[in-house]
Formats: structure tokens, sequence, C-alpha cells
């Protein structure tokens, strides 16, 4: 099985370790040079740099009639565009992520197989909740093998006012989003938890009560 991880910074460390071992093909493309260093160092894969939009990337990192591909890009548009692209050169099955919910259908319309946006996942969670009180909640995807955690930030937990280098669970999941007032964020290790925050987490059915541990602690 090929599988093409394009593109994303904790989002695609987080993937390249989950399936490193698990696929015999895996083919990383990155624009930005000091991401591609730090995801090649830490998951002991080769990394090319250059643009999973243009074909003769693609190609010349081997991507060519993948099983599966997956851009991470945090700009909606490129994420398309490296999608179709992708399909252009044979790719069996292209997954895109989206910060904006409106694309998902948009995108899905215009033939990406699979489009994945926390804040969409986050609205139809809450919408099919029979309470929304919880402070967390979970939607399992994929038969249950992966988990999207909602947590609500309060006052008196642990991790209020701090950072997320200073929560540091890189080895149980990736913190995909910051819901606050009313605006998504797309957090970096400097970002700051905030009490009235709500936090989304992607992670396995294995960690999820560990992240879950490590958020309910109080002060």
């Amino acid at each position: 099985m090929k599988v093409v991880v394009a593109d994303g910074f904790h989002e695609a460390d987080y993937i390249i370790n989950l399936f490193n071992s698990k696929i015999n093909d895996l083919v990383v493309i990155n624009e930005n040079e000091d991401i591609a260093h730090y995801l090649s160092l830490n998951n002991d894969v080769p990394v090319m740099i250059g643009h999973c939009t243009k074909e003769s990337d693609l190609i010349e990192a081997g991507a060519q009639n993948c099983d599966l591909f997956l851009a991470l890009s945090e700009d909606d548009y490129k994420s398309y565009v490296a999608c179709k692209t992708a399909k252009s050169i044979g790719a069996k099955r292209v997954i895109a992520t989206v910060i904006n919910p409106k694309n998902v259908k948009i995108f899905k319309d215009l033939g990406i197989d699979m489009v994945v946006c926390s804040t969409y996942l986050l609205g139809e969670q809450i919408r099919n909740l029979t309470s929304i009180e919880n402070m967390v909640n979970s939607l399992s995807l994929e038969d249950e093998k992966v988990v999207i955690l909602e947590i609500k930030i309060n006052d008196s937990l642990a991790v209020n006012g701090k950072t997320l280098a200073e929560i540091n669970i890189s080895d149980l999941g990736v913190i995909s989003s910051i819901l606050r007032a009313g605006k998504a964020i797309i957090p970096n290790g400097q970002s700051q938890i905030m009490s009235g925050d709500t936090v989304l987490i992607v992670t396995t059915t294995e960690d999820r009560n560990k992240i879950i541990d490590i958020f309910k602690r109080k002060k």
C-alpha cells in the first residue's frame, strides 16, 4: 500500500508516526524545508522538499498511482489543488483537511473523496448530542480507530494558561484546533490554552483516556 502525506506539520508528524511501521510505501512531501527536516529526523523517513500542487514534484517524490493521498495544508485551496493533482497522476483515494467548514461539501462535490474539518465535525457532534454540558465529548471515526476529543477548559484545570509545548501530548495525539470566542485557531507550540476555550484533539482509542487524564487534572 502506497500512502502519500503532503504538507502539514503536527498533523503530518502524528500520521507519519502512526502509520510508518504499518505501511510498506510511505511518501512524504513538504514545501517547508525546516518542517521537512524535522519530520525526517523525528520519524526516520525521507521527506522530499517540494510543492504538493505541482505534478512534477509529486511524480519526483514517487506519489503517482498511490493508494491514498493525504493533503494537510493549512490553505484549503492548496489542499484541494493537491488532491486534484494527485488524482490526475493516478491516486486511488484522496483526503483533504480544510479549515473552513463550508468547504467540506464544496470539495466533496468537486470530486475529493473525503474532506476533514475539525470545526465541521464539532458542529455535527454538537447537533447530535443529547447534552453539550459535558466537559469531554468524543467522536469516533474509521471503525473507532481514530477519536476526536472535544475538551472544554475552565479555571480549575491545570492546563489553563499553559502553552501546547508545555502540555506536550505529541506522543499521544494532535491538538488540531482551539475554539475561542466563536473563532477557530490553528495552534502551534506557543499557542496558549485559556479558560473558556474548547480544544479539539485527534488521537487513537488506545490513548484517549491518557489525554483526558492530562486535561482533567486540577491545579
